[in-house]
């Protein structure tokens, strides 16, 4: 999508956040299973304020308006996906990949050693998707002690165990 620029999130972009995840959920309505987190609970603005304040979470613009964003945290030498959402509508055009790209650089140019993230199984837009991108699921046995507590913190919260899994992005 050339009509689209990626760039570090502000402030007040956050406001937009909670409507692009809630649309981009819209695409679990067609999974057998997993239809309920269409309208399962989103980050708030304010949530989403004290992670672009970190200064790693970059956003799509497209028409003057967010479409899309990629919200990471750094722990020790990784860059962790929390959230990567693209409005429904605008799916399907490289929008995400692009938002990827620019937190793939971000971690290139600052030495970290992996982007990790978790995502559901066997979803063409969640790990085959990541799987495209050069993205590696990982064994319950290769799973760091913080992807693992991740794993356990979601199905905490209700996400379905069996469908999980920690991916890995090698640089």
């Amino acid at each position: 999508m050339s009509d689209c620029t990626i760039r570090l999130a502000t402030t007040e972009d956050a406001a937009f956040f909670p409507g692009i995840e809630r649309s981009a959920g819209a695409a679990f309505l067609s999974i057998a299973g997993l239809e309920w987190i269409a309208d399962d609970e989103v980050m708030s603005a304010d949530q989403h304020r004290i992670w672009i304040a970190q200064g790693t979470v970059w956003v799509a613009i497209a028409a003057g308006r967010c479409i899309g964003f990629v919200t990471t945290a750094i722990y020790d030498a990784s860059l962790h996906i929390i959230e990567l959402s693209v409005a429904d509508g605008h799916q399907g055009r490289g929008i995400g990949r692009r938002l990827l790209e620019a937190a793939r650089d971000h971690a290139e140019a600052g030495g970290l050693q992996d982007i990790t993230l978790t995502t559901f199984r066997g979803l063409p837009f969640n790990e085959h998707f990541y799987h495209k991108l050069g993205y590696r699921t990982l064994a319950t046995t290769e799973l760091p002690q913080r992807l693992a507590d991740i794993l356990q913190a979601e199905i905490g919260k209700g996400l379905p165990g069996d469908r999980r899994c920690a991916m890995r992005l090698k640089l």
